[in-house]
């Protein structure tokens, strides 16, 4: 399938407020968009985002944990991304491959995966990469202290130890240009200031 649409990603570490500023996105109700997320967006991916999150299995090794997210892109895009963008809808993702980058190469330090990831992603993405890349960039001690309140809705990954959310910083800030044009927003600011911001990169995009 050709792709005629606008790929937009949204990519940021945990607390950096992506889930609030997509819903606002949303209740704009912008015509021929499509809102989906990652893992998740499919019926199997959805199953692969209850394992790949859940608290009570800490042991996954990670490759495992790599593999898994890998899986649930390739069904998104086979179900979901690729038959919109053929008809010419925009789809917004709330994250997308630079997470895998970020969290298992950098979070998890393994490096030494980096090759077989792209690899590996050059098979499952093919020429589906983002046009967009909305990253909001958050100091990890500002936004894991966002999450605190979430109580049982706590992933896997909210509970890593704040070392761990700084790689991930840090792997989003080297990769972020490799996923489409990219647009870094300070999320430490204010909700209201990044909206403003969001609205910015986005709403241009979108059939309003």
């Amino acid at each position: 399938m050709d792709k005629k649409g606008n790929f937009i990603v949204f990519e940021g570490g945990e607390g950096s407020g992506k889930d609030t500023h997509i819903d606002r996105l949303k209740a704009l109700n912008p015509r021929n968009t499509i809102f989906t997320r990652e893992p998740g967006g499919t019926v199997i991916g959805e199953r692969i985002r209850e394992l790949v999150l859940s608290k009570d299995l800490p042991d996954m090794a990670v490759r495992s944990e790599l593999l898994l997210f890998l899986a649930a892109r390739a069904q998104l895009i086979e179900e979901v991304i690729a038959p919109a963008l053929a008809q010419g809808k925009t789809v917004i993702s709330n994250r997308f491959g630079l997470s895998s980058i970020a969290y298992q190469i950098y979070g998890r330090q393994r490096q030494e995966y980096l090759s077989f990831l792209r690899e590996v992603s050059n098979f499952v993405i093919g020429d589906y990469m983002p046009d967009h890349c909305i990253l909001l960039d958050v100091t990890p001690s500002v936004g894991l202290s966002r999450v605190q309140g979430r109580g049982d809705t706590k992933t896997r990954f909210d509970e890593e130890m704040l070392s761990f959310h700084e790689r991930v910083r840090e792997g989003y800030r080297v990769h972020v240009s490799e996923f489409g044009t990219p647009h870094i927003i300070n999320a430490d600011q204010p909700l209201e200031v990044v909206w403003e911001k969001v609205q910015h990169a986005v709403v241009a995009l979108l059939s309003l």
